[in-house]
């Protein structure tokens, strides 16, 4: 028998056959640990005085009436937006605090760029280097079953590679 089983006997939800010692022992402690805290609540709930326990039940039946009563006033628009807000107080916090977080890690990790926008070479934590661009430059291509003519063009934007590969089985002038 589990556990939960045993627990639910103890408290008399659950009627089950009999037990074996182990499980009895086992029920037979749930229940004096059920009378231990009985008697440590009672015993706590007379230690408090009468004057203290009547005003929190006033308190307790002000809360209920103002609950139960029917609200037929108008409710403003404002105190809609205030109610949204003390509900989803805690999704406005933390959705704050993480973009204040993920801004302030993109100042500390920010790089300083240089007038052509490249990262400056040496400069804020992560120190970065750019990469060279070298154009490269293919003066011949070997095709199989076909010929290649490849074009090194260079202009004030860069250069450009173009390669044209013509197949040997095409009839020229078509």
């Amino acid at each position: 028998m589990t556990d939960a089983e045993l627990m639910q006997r103890a408290d008399g939800e659950l009627e089950l056959g009999e037990l074996d010692s182990d499980e009895r022992a086992k029920v037979e402690a749930l229940g004096e640990l059920g009378e231990l805290v009985r008697g440590h609540l009672e015993l706590s709930a007379d230690a408090l005085p009468d004057k203290k326990l009547d005003a929190l039940w006033r308190e307790i039946d002000k809360a209920v009436d103002s609950d139960s009563r029917p609200v037929h006033a108008p409710v403003g628009f404002w105190r809609l937006v205030g109610r949204w807000f003390d509900r989803h107080r805690g999704h406005l916090i933390t959705g704050a605090v993480s973009a204040g977080a993920v801004a302030a890690l993109a100042l500390v990790l920010r790089t300083d760029r240089g007038d052509d926008g490249i990262p400056a070479q040496g400069h804020g934590p992560i120190g970065v280097t750019p990469a060279a661009y070298r154009p490269t430059e293919i003066e011949s291509l070997d095709t199989p079953g076909g010929t290649s003519t490849v074009f090194n063009l260079k202009d004030e934007d860069g250069s450009t590679t173009v390669i044209w590969v013509t197949p040997e089985d095409t009839v020229e002038g078509i």
